[in-house]
């Protein structure tokens, strides 16, 4: 026995060494009849026994454990039987465990837990804080920066996406009213320069209506002195014979007084404003004397610009006016673009759709009308020119009368050689 005995508490000291004082236990050896034996086992702990309380009967019924109180310290005991491979009882073994060492082993747990608990919300913070960082604070931030930028007009700003669902759709509505705000920016900016262009035409307009008043004005007080001029040329011419050295320069005088008197007659014809006649014209006539206007405004330095008439209707019914005033219009824009010189061709057809009618077609040789501009050419004030070359009127005028003929004007988009009108009148022709 006290071989074993030992072989045991070295067994038992092994797992539970004496320098643990805080480890206390206690082993209780019962034979068969449920007498203690003498080989109990004590490790920091008085000697105290559970099974006293229990009959060796309940004990060898199977397992027992109970917790109990003995001398102020709190024990837990485990009793079980010892049986041989037979299953024949041979007695009991009853272990008893302090307390106090689960305890303060728990306590430590608990300790560790908490601090492992803290150290880990702590470490979650700090990476909750970064995510939402980089995640919302800093899209937020660029999100605040851009509304003010925009508030002080950078309107071309945009954010990008920061990658988060719900951040992503208000950047994405940000950028989108930054889009609407900048298109109806740059609108209000285009009607503000287009009401700047318009006031410019308008007072360019009204100048040219002033200038219109004086030259009709001018041309009547010319008129007097020309006919005077003409007059005296004439009486001078018949007093001197023909072979007179003098007689040639006389007849220039005439010459060029006629001229100016025609010209100052043409002024006035067509600054006048009656009543719409509609009549029997010849289309020749009307279309030469609005290319002698016109021609008033090219300089003889500058290359000629020739006029080509190709008319199977010559003669239609309409407001004289009114046509040469449409051809005015037409010839001066070719006038203004064939600064190299060039060509006008107008020519008169009978309209095939309709019957009756009559197709003229204008077109010059120039470069044309851009084709990003093609579909405003009618449009009133708008022009190609330079401010203060043109008012915008000509094109829109010449649309205007066609209508009053109850007519249609187009611009052939087809033609590449220059600028093509097509005119159709359904009025009836006279041949």
């Amino acid at each position: 026995m006290g071989d074993q005995h030992q072989r045991i508490g070295e067994l038992i000291h092994a797992v539970i060494p004496h320098e643990q004082q805080g480890s206390k236990m206690l082993i209780n050896m019962y034979d068969r009849q449920g007498n203690l034996m003498d080989f109990s086992f004590e490790h920091g702990v008085v000697k105290v026994s559970s099974a006293a309380s229990k009959t060796f009967d309940e004990m060898l019924t199977g397992s027992r454990e109970e917790f109990f109180s003995d001398a102020g310290f709190d024990y837990y005991a485990v009793v079980r039987p010892i049986r041989n491979s037979g299953g024949d009882l041979q007695g009991a073994v009853e272990v008893v465990f302090s307390l106090d060492q689960i305890n303060t082993i728990l306590a430590a747990l608990v300790q560790k837990f908490v601090i492992f608990i803290l150290l880990t919300v702590f470490l979650l913070g700090i990476l909750i804080y970064f995510i939402s960082h980089w995640s919302i604070a800093r899209p937020i931030a660029r999100l605040k920066e851009a509304s003010e930028k925009l508030g002080y007009g950078d309107l071309g700003l945009r954010i990008e996406k920061s990658g988060v669902v719900e951040l992503d759709d208000l950047i994405e509505e940000f950028n989108r009213m930054a889009y609407n705000i900048e298109q109806q920016h740059r609108k209000r900016e285009e009607l503000f320069t287009e009401k700047m262009t318009l006031e410019k035409s308008l007072r360019h307009t009204d100048k040219l209506a002033s200038i219109g008043q004086l030259a009709s004005g001018l041309a009547h007080e010319i008129g007097t002195p020309l006919n005077v001029i003409s007059g005296r040329g004439e009486y001078l011419l018949k007093k001197l014979s023909p072979d007179h050295p003098e007689a040639k320069n006389v007849n220039i005088i005439i010459r060029q007084s006629e001229r100016i008197t025609k010209i100052m007659q043409q002024l006035l014809a067509f600054a006048s404003k009656p009543a719409a006649r509609f009549e029997s014209l010849t289309l020749e006539k009307v279309a030469s004397e609005a290319f002698s206007l016109c021609q008033l405004r090219q300089r003889k330095a500058h290359p000629q610009i020739e006029m080509e008439l190709d008319l199977r209707v010559s003669h239609m019914v309409a407001d004289e006016d009114a046509i040469r005033q449409l051809f005015v219009n037409l010839m001066l824009n070719s006038f203004h673009v064939l600064l190299s010189g060039g060509k006008i061709r107008i020519q008169s057809r009978p309209d095939k759709e309709k019957e009756g009618g009559t197709v003229i077609i204008y077109e010059d040789n120039g470069p044309g009308v851009l084709s990003e501009k093609k579909d405003r050419i009618f449009d009133p004030f708008f022009s190609t020119k330079d401010v203060g070359e043109g008012t915008g009127l000509g094109l829109f005028i010449v649309a205007n009368i066609v209508q009053e003929h109850q007519g249609h004007i187009e611009l052939d988009y087809d033609f590449t050689d220059g600028a093509r009108f097509i005119i159709s009148f359904p009025i009836a022709r006279c041949n």
